[in-house]
């Protein structure tokens, strides 16, 4: 793997007789922010869940090497929050969920709070956050371990300006701290804004 993080090797996902992904290839180093983009339908989150390790390959090498639990964060489209309880209590489970117990995981969390401007909503129950609050809220959970690898799968959707300046101004800080980070977007602008180089997908293959 070299000083890679993370490598892929002829990676192919298919859905019955339909393949959706591959044979895809590259590798991402620690500090490097990386934009995936193409059309809805490409392969973007497929590509992105198989990264994550939360769904497996059908074909190819997924090379992923000496990370403990909390150094992978994963963002998906859909919200993973709990919109009834309270924006520090959702913190507070992800923390455990890494292994924060005690007074670290209560400052882990404040910390992360304060970092997307949520400290004032942290009591507040979810299900009352706007659409750029939840969305500031779902990365402060996927970061609340010591992350050396972020993936994001269009995490600005339904986000405000304000709310989608404060998650490319994480990224920035993510990347000063040597942390790689894969980003799936429609946005071009967000791509230029915070990426090192772009891969695009087209029909299931890089094309650029």
């Amino acid at each position: 793997m070299g000083s890679s993080l993370i490598e892929l090797k002829n990676i192919e996902k298919s859905y019955g007789s339909s393949r959706v992904l591959g044979p895809i290839s590259f590798e991402v180093a620690a500090g490097e922010v990386v934009g995936i983009i193409g059309e809805n339908g490409a392969g973007k989150s497929t590509l992105l869940r198989i990264i994550a390790g939360v769904e497996a390959q059908d074909a190819g090498e997924r090379l992923i090497g000496g990370f403990k639990p909390g150094e992978i964060g994963y963002v998906p489209q859909e919200l993973a929050l709990y919109t009834s309880l309270t924006g520090k209590q959702n913190m507070y489970y992800w923390a455990t969920a890494v292994g924060l117990h005690g007074r670290k995981k209560r400052q882990r969390c404040r910390e992360l709070l304060a970092n997307v401007n949520l400290t004032e909503k942290a009591d507040k129950a979810v299900s009352s956050y706007s659409g750029g609050m939840k969305r500031r809220l779902n990365l402060a959970c996927a970061l609340v371990g010591n992350v050396r690898l972020l993936l994001l799968d269009e995490p600005t959707v339904g986000a405000d300006a304000h709310s989608t300046e404060l998650i490319l101004e994480t990224l920035k800080e993510l990347k000063k701290k040597n942390c790689a980070v894969i980003l799936v977007s429609h946005h071009m602008d967000e791509i230029a804004a915070v990426c090192d180089r772009k891969i695009r997908i087209e029909s299931g293959k890089m094309v650029e």
